[in-house]
C-alpha cells in the first residue's frame, strides 16, 4: 500500500476532513475500495493524503490506516457519502474486525444540504461533476466512474507485467496510470472543497450565519455576506423572493401597506357593526341600533388593522400566537397569513430560518 502525500493551496478549517473513496463497484461485498483521499489542515498548511491498493489484499491494511490517521473528533466531509461511502466503509471494517464505525449523522453531506432545494437549480442533476463546476471548480481530470474502474483494472496487470519484466517502458505506464487514478480522487475532494466554500444553508439554518436587515416600505430585506447555496439561481415566490450569487444571497419579503383583517375564532360572541365594517363584542352593543348590527358569522368576526405587514410561514402560526402576536389575513379563507413587521431581532431570525426550512 501507498500513502501519498501533496500540498494544497486551499485553506480548510481546523477540525474538517473531506474525503472520497474509489471502489471497483457498489457492494461492498463483490467489490473493494482501493483508494481513500482525504484532505484537512495539517502543520499550518492543506496536505492531501491518498491511501493507494496497488494489490486488493492491501485492502484491511488501508482501512486500518485510515483509522489510524484520522481522529474521531473530526468532522468528515463529503458528497453524498452518507448513501455510499460511509455505509461502504462500515460494512468493511465489520468485515476485517476492525473497530470503527462512522456515525453519518455526525458528519456533513453537502449533498444533503441543498437537496432540498434542487428544484431551484438551474443545473441537469446534482452530481458532484455538475454542481462544482457552476462553484467555478475546473477539473483537470476526464475519467467517469466506470472508466476508472476499468483503468485501475488494467492497472493491476500492468503491475504484474512490470515486476516480471522490469522494463523501463512497463513501469512507466505503471506510474502514469496510478497518476490518472490519483488525479481524478484528488480532483473530487478539490471539487468538493469547492462546493463547500459557497454552501453555507446548514450554517444559516442553524443561525450560525449572520446577516443584515434593511425595511423599506415595500420589502424586508435580509442579506447574507456569503453564497447559502453553491449554484446562481434567482426564484419568486409569494412569500419571498431570492437571490443566490457568487458571494452573497439576498432575501426579500414584500411588506404588505394597508387595512388587513383579524378574526376571532369564538365569532358567536360578536356582533358585526354593519357601518363600522368591524365586529364588536357582545357584551357591548345593546347601545347600537338593530338595523345596525346583525350575528356574526366566522368570515364577519373581525376588526382590521391599519399598517405594515410581512406573510408568516405556516410552521411559524404557532409560534407567533406563543407570543400574542396577532395573525391576520385579507379575507377569511384565505390561507396565507401576516404578522405586523416586527422589531424584536430574534424573532426576524426565526422568521428568517423558518422561510429558508419552508420553500
Amino acid at each position: 500500500m501507498k500513502i501519498i502525500k501533496s500540498n494544497k493551496d486551499l485553506c480548510p478549517e481546523r477540525g474538517l476532513v473531506f474525503f472520497d473513496i474509489e471502489t471497483t463497484g457498489l457492494s461492498a461485498q463483490t467489490s473493494f475500495v482501493y483508494l481513500i483521499g482525504f484532505m484537512r489542515y495539517e502543520n499550518d498548511k492543506c496536505v492531501l493524503t491518498q491511501l493507494f491498493c496497488e494489490d486488493p489484499n492491501e485492502e484491511k491494511e488501508m482501512l486500518e490506516t485510515f483509522v489510524s490517521l484520522v481522529s474521531p473528533g473530526e468532522t468528515l466531509i463529503h458528497y453524498n457519502g452518507s448513501g455510499f461511502d460511509i455505509p461502504y466503509l462500515n460494512r468493511k471494517f465489520k468485515k476485517y474486525g476492525i473497530p470503527q464505525f462512522i456515525n453519518a449523522d455526525k458528519t456533513r453531506d453537502l449533498y444533503k444540504e441543498i437537496l432540498h432545494f434542487k428544484k431551484y437549480f438551474p443545473t441537469e442533476n446534482l452530481k458532484l461533476k455538475t454542481i462544482e463546476a457552476v462553484a467555478g471548480f475546473n477539473r483537470r481530470d476526464t475519467y467517469d466512474g466506470a472508466e476508472l474502474i476499468k483503468l485501475y483494472s488494467e492497472l493491476l496487470g500492468r503491475i504484474r507485467l512490470a515486476a516480471i519484466t522490469n522494463k523501463p517502458e512497463d513501469n512507466d505506464n505503471v506510474q502514469n496510470m496510478t497518476a490518472g487514478i490519483l488525479l481524478h480522487n484528488s480532483d473530487d475532494l478539490e471539487g468538493l472543497y469547492a462546493v463547500y466554500e459557497k454552501t453555507g444553508i446548514q450554517a444559516a439554518l442553524s443561525g450560525e450565519l449572520d446577516f443584515s436587515v434593511d425595511l423599506t416600505p415595500f420589502e424586508l430585506t435580509v442579506s447574507y455576506a456569503a453564497p447559502l447555496f453553491p449554484v446562481e439561481f434567482e426564484i419568486s415566490l409569494p412569500i419571498l423572493g431570492m437571490s443566490n450569487g457568487k458571494k452573497a444571497t439576498e432575501i426579500s419579503i414584500p411588506v404588505k401597506n394597508g387595512s388587513l383583517k383579524y378574526f376571532f375564532s369564538d365569532y358567536k360572541n360578536y356582533t358585526y357593526i354593519i357601518d363600522r365594517d368591524m365586529c364588536m363584542h357582545n357584551s357591548v352593543v345593546s347601545g347600537v341600533s338593530k338595523e345596525n348590527k346583525k350575528k356574526c358569522t366566522k368570515e364577519t368576526a373581525y376588526i382590521k388593522k391599519e399598517g405594515k405587514f410581512i406573510p408568516l410561514p405556516a410552521s411559524m402560526a404557532d409560534m407567533a400566537e406563543e407570543r400574542k402576536m396577532r395573525l391576520f389575513k385579507e379575507n377569511y379563507n384565505d390561507r396565507l397569513f401576516y404578522i405586523e413587521v416586527p422589531e424584536d431581532s430574534e424573532f426576524i431570525k426565526e422568521y428568517i430560518l423558518c422561510l429558508l426550512k419552508d420553500i
